[in-house]
């Protein structure tokens, strides 16, 4: 049976195939998520922030996470890779 993605969610798999906890677009997106969570659950909630931090959860999930991968110090591209002569 075939893994399915659900598309609502942001994607939690590195495409550069790096380990989550490693990836710092991955990072991002979680340290925005419990800062949302975070200032949800204050007794004196601002509204401002809040709007604020779900936008950027939604331009994020818009753009995706490969959007930092050019610059991931991690991604290695095909082109920078010395081919091994035999």
């Amino acid at each position: 049976m075939a893994k399915r993605i659900n598309k609502k969610k942001i994607v939690g798999v590195c495409p550069a195939g790096i380990q989550k906890t490693k990836c710092p677009s991955i990072k991002t997106t979680r340290q925005l998520r419990v800062r949302l969570l975070a200032v949800q659950r204050e007794n004196n909630v601002n509204t401002d922030q809040v709007v604020q931090l779900r936008t950027a959860l939604k331009e994020r999930k818009i753009r995706g996470i490969t959007v930092d991968c050019g610059t991931c110090c991690y991604n290695t591209s095909a082109s920078t890779a010395t081919p091994v002569s035999q």
